[in-house]
Parts: structure tokens; sequence; C-alpha cells
């Protein structure tokens, strides 16, 4: 075997202190909870292999796959193994499947057809995995099997995490960030197209089950009946969306309603939103949302979301967070897209306090700057709470002229009063022309919940507040900086939101075993360092 030549400051590995040199970060599973690996294939190779020796002598240190190795040995895999039921031909290990791909999410390769190939080509990984290759459907299946139990590895470390005192777990910084699905954006259709292709779909599936010629197939359509027949699941699912979307659209008013032949979808996946990423291209795409801990680098909980806003995330971003660490979050760093009315009154209601500005961003100052005010703005009218009128600079009073309820996120609503001054006032004020232009006087809206507003407003102005709110570019956007620059999630490799969720949790899971791992060889450096000083004294 031609082995790469060994670095320079390349240290060889002591393999009788291994297991000795890690720290405990999560607690190991007990001996009698870990099952019996006879089930399962042995590996071509196992620490005293030549050829994986071979490879632990190369292998430097400090390499990436060595603190994956070391990581995922302090989990209790016990669920993972217990989800194979030992019939069938023998399965390859999952403790070492899981080590690879953990590997390969953590280099850029996120799709288990790439991690097929990556077997049977890099070395670190079949140092990791002791010479297995799975096949590439295996690598399919492996990837849908550890999806629901991800859960429970989060949940381990988090918990873990907590009882070390890395972190409370109460204080995190929530962000948002739209990802490309794994479909076409030169591909939508609109209802009527759809509608033609099922029809086409229906005649040519009714021809193989009578095994007549079902002539020329067009280009859309799967070549194999059983993929035709999965292609027709997709189709129905989209056509069931698009009504939807119909009917939404009818039920807006008239003047912000959409063209109907404009109202598209993706088959390929029918589930992902449609919206304009960071790069303004209208596409397929997803909204991954990540709760950071302010207080270190763990990322508290994850969540994508199947719409191009952040609009109605961030209860049920809490939720998530509370549901792996059992710790409700108290308080919550957010940009404004989640700092709506009804987002504080839930805050409100849950004792949470909120650190994020109310309809502003970095850019809200310097367009004010270059755009000259229009009217006097509404902070200048004082609300009288006893009379339920608002009173103008000049002194008059708007009155209630009407009342509307608007539609928000996830069916919930909001109700909106309308208030007035007389138009005669407002004709023969001086103030006028800074006011209003309408011949019917000045008009402002208020939230029902506009007290909580002005309260949040008022909050943020504070020197308190905008140190806190500092913190946040400190922690979640260097998460999301990190994930697409160094991680290569800038487009999903599976389709459908349940696999894009796996994708996601494998790229959370690999980020918070290395972080507690790191925190726990600090720890243990400290205290070699201390008991080095009491000695020396």
């Amino acid at each position: 075997m031609i082995l790469p030549p060994r670095p320079q400051n390349h240290r060889p590995l002591d393999r009788s202190r291994r297991t000795l040199d890690l720290p405990v970060t999560v607690d190991p599973p007990p001996p009698q909870n870990r099952p019996e690996l006879d089930r399962f294939a042995v590996p071509p190779w196992n620490p005293r292999s030549p050829e994986w020796l071979a490879i632990e002598d190369s292998l430097p240190a400090d390499h990436r796959a060595r603190a994956i190795d070391e990581a995922v040995d302090q989990l209790d895999l016990a669920v993972l193994f217990a989800s194979y039921l030992g019939v069938g031909s023998k399965a390859h290990r999952p403790d070492l499947m899981l080590k690879i791909a953990l590997y390969e999410i953590q280099t850029g390769h996120h799709s288990p057809d790439q991690w097929a190939k990556d077997t049977c080509d890099r070395r670190c990984l079949q140092w990791l995995g002791l010479g297995i290759a799975p096949s590439r459907s295996r690598w399919y299946a492996f990837r849908d099997r550890v999806g629901p139990l991800l859960e429970t590895f989060h949940r381990q470390i988090l918990e873990g995490a907590v009882a070390q005192g890395l972190t409370t777990a109460s204080r995190g910084s929530l962000d948002g960030t739209l990802i490309a699905a794994h479909a076409s954006r030169h591909r939508l259709v609109n209802l009527s197209r759809l509608r033609r292709r099922l029809e086409e779909l229906d005649r040519v599936i009714a021809a193989d089950k009578t095994r007549q010629d079902p002539g020329p197939i067009p280009g859309w359509m799967a070549r194999h009946p059983a993929t035709r027949q999965r292609q027709r699941y997709r189709f129905r699912e989209a056509q069931r969306k698009l009504l939807k979307e119909h009917a939404r659209n009818a039920r807006r008013p008239r003047d912000q309603r959409q063209d109907a032949e404009k109202i598209v979808i993706s088959t390929s996946d029918f589930q992902a939103a449609l919206g304009r990423d960071k790069e303004k291209v209208f596409r397929p795409l997803y909204n991954l949302q990540v709760v950071q801990d302010i207080e270190s680098p763990l990322v508290l909980g994850y969540e994508v979301f199947a719409q191009a806003t952040d609009a109605g995330t961030l209860m049920p971003l809490r939720q998530r967070a509370h549901d792996l660490t059992g710790i409700w979050l108290k308080e919550i760093l957010a940009d404004a897209g989640y700092a709506s009315a009804l987002d504080l009154f839930d805050c409100a209601q849950a004792d949470v306090q909120l650190y994020a500005p109310y309809q502003e961003n970095d850019r809200t100052e310097q367009r004010r700057a270059q755009r000259p005010q229009r009217q006097i703005p509404k902070s200048e009218f004082v609300w009288q709470a006893q009379e339920q009128v608002y009173v103008c600079p000049q002194g008059h009073r708007l009155t209630r002229i009407s009342q509307e309820t608007r539609e928000r996120a996830e069916g919930r609503t909001v109700e909106v009063r309308t208030y007035r001054c007389p138009k005669e006032h407002c004709q023969q004020c001086p103030l006028a022309r800074r006011c209003t232009s309408s011949a019917k006087g000045r008009t402002i809206k208020r939230n029902e919940h506009e007290d909580l507003i002005v309260a949040h407003q008022a909050k943020m102005q504070t020197p308190e507040a905008k140190a806190i709110y500092r913190k946040r570019g400190q922690t979640v956007e260097l998460r999301f900086a990190d994930a697409k620059a160094h991680r290569g999630l800038r487009r999903f490799s599976g389709r459908g939101l349940e696999r894009v969720r796996i994708e996601v949790g494998l790229c959370v899971l690999a980020h918070n075993l290395l972080v507690v791992r790191a925190a726990g060889q600090r720890k243990a450096a400290d205290g070699q360092n201390g008991t080095s000083c009491q000695d020396a004294a």
C-alpha cells in the first residue's frame, strides 16, 4: 500500500492511551445497554489490522476524523442498534456509518450518494469505518433510519452540556436563512398545466396496467411504470397544495390578488416554498431556523419551515428548543422579522424577554436619512387611553371610525382600528402640508396590541437592551456563515420536508458533538494546569 508522506509536524498517536486522552463530555452508555454486535456484519478491519494501522500512523493527531470518532463513542446509540431487526443479510454496524456520515456532513458532503463514493476513496473514512464500504442504497436507507432518532441524540448532548455547566440553555439568539431546495427553478408549473400532465400520466398508467403500448412518452414523464406511480402521487399532492394557494389568493383584497396563471409549484419537491433567496433568485426553497446559545457555541434548537418568511416561527422554535433541552428560553435575541404584534403578545404571555427591533433593520436609519419625511410620524400623536382617542401635535382629537380583522401567519388574526381627525381641523391646521394630503383628514391605525409595541420600542432604546442585542451578531449569524461557507449548506440534497430536516439534524449533531468535546478538552487542560501549579507551589 502506497502511503502519502507524513507531514513534518506529524506526531504519532500513543494507542495505549487513546481512550484516556478524551475527557468525559457526555456520560458513556453502560456496558449492559450496548447491544451485542453479533447481529451485524463484521467490519473488514479491526484496530489490529495492518491496513487500519497504516492509516492510523499517517493520520495527524488533530485530524477531524479522530474528533468525530471520539465524540460519537460517547453517545448512547442503543436506540440506533435496536432499530435493526436482525433479519435478512447482516447490516453494517450503524455506529461506524454514523461516524462516516457526520464526518462527511462536516466537510460539506451532504448527499448519501457522495458518502458511498467517498468511503471507497478517502482514507480517513476507511479508518473511521474500519474498512466498510456500504452501497449507495444502504446509505440512503441509513439516512432515513437515523432521522427519527436524531432528537434522542440531541437531547443526550444538550442535557449533558447543561449538567456540566456549559450552558443554562435559557438564553438564545434566533435567526433564519433561506436554503435552496433540491428542485429546479426552471420547471415550475401552474394549475392548468399540472392538470393536463396528470391527465396524460393517468392515461399512460392505465396503459401500463393493461400492458398496452402507451405511445410516445413526454420528456417530463418518468420512464419506468413503478416510477410513474410515485410521480403521480407527487403530482396529486402538488395539485392539492395549488388548490389551497388559489383559495387563499381568492380571499385577498381584489387589488392584492395574484394572477391565477402565475401561481406555480415545483413537482419535484411539492412541499418546498417558492420565494427569492439571498441572491434574489426566485426558486423552490426552505426556511432554516436556528436557536444559538448565547453562552456557548451550542445550537439549542433548530427547525425547517416550508415558507419564505420568518412570520410565525418564534414560538414554534422556542418549543423546539425546549423539546431538545428540557428548559424554556427566557431571553431571546432576534431580528425585526420576529417582533410582530402577535410575537410580542406571545412573549408577554410566556414571560419571555424578547430583544428585537420593531419594524426596523440595519438599513432603516440610512433610508430615513436619504428619504425626506413625508408626514408627521405617528409617535408624535399622543394616545389618551381613558378617552380612546389620539391627540395630534395641535391638540385636535382623532376618533375611531372603523375596525378591521387582518389575517396573519398560521391562521391567526389581529384587530386594527382606524382613527381620523375631522377634516375641518386638518384643512385649517398650519401643519397640514407636513401631516396629510388627504381631504378627509389625517388617519392613524392602532393595533390591538399597541401598548405592547410601544413598551417594546421604549425598551429597545435603553442602553441595557442595546448591549444585549449586540451579542446577536456574535452568535447565530456566525453559525449560518459557517454552515454555508464551510459546511456547504447552500442547497439541500434530499427532497421533502422530512429529509431536509434530517440533513439539518445531522449538521447540528456533528456541530454540537464537537463543541462539547472541545469544551471537555479545555476543562481537562485547565485541570491539569491547576494541578501543575499546585505541585509547583
